[in-house]
């Protein structure tokens, strides 16, 4: 016996194309701020390296302070959060020109279950962050031979 279904033609049409096409609409008018001008969000960069005894991942966050940012670990993941100020002003004769951004950022990053979570070391320098993650000593598992009898 043949069932019959019930097909939509346009759900197999926004399969197709990216996901973001559909949403710009509603993302554009989310980023409006107090003001009615735009507010710009942004997340930093970040590569994950995996070493045969650590995880690093580097995080470029320049012009951000070590004390405008947060690194935490929890329920396997890595987030890095802060905030981003930068100001710029610049004075000739007769003209002023001065730019400000103000944005918070944030990043999650899934970390392997064999991290050593208690030893984990975050340093920043010239503006990138550098998590050291160092993984847990794998011992291998116990071998016994098994006595084969014959009848």
């Amino acid at each position: 016996m043949t069932s019959l279904m019930r097909r939509n033609p346009f759900e197999e049409l926004t399969s197709m194309w990216p996901r973001d096409l559909f949403y710009w609409p509603r993302d554009l008018f989310s980023k409006l701020g107090p003001d009615g001008g735009l507010t710009v969000e942004w997340s930093p960069r970040c590569d994950m390296t995996e070493k045969d005894d650590e995880i690093v991942v580097h995080a470029e966050l320049p012009g951000v302070d070590a004390k405008d940012m947060d690194v935490t670990i929890r329920e396997g993941m890595l987030y890095i959060r802060g905030e981003k100020r930068t100001e710029r002003k610049e004075e000739e004769k007769g003209r002023s020109y001065s730019e400000r951004f103000f944005g918070s950022f944030e990043r999650a990053l899934t970390i392997p279950a064999n991290v050593n979570e208690e030893k984990i070391e975050a340093t920043l320098k010239e503006g990138v962050l550098e998590v050291h993650m160092p993984k847990m000593a794998v011992s291998k598992p116990a071998e016994k031979k098994i006595a084969i009898h014959a009848n």
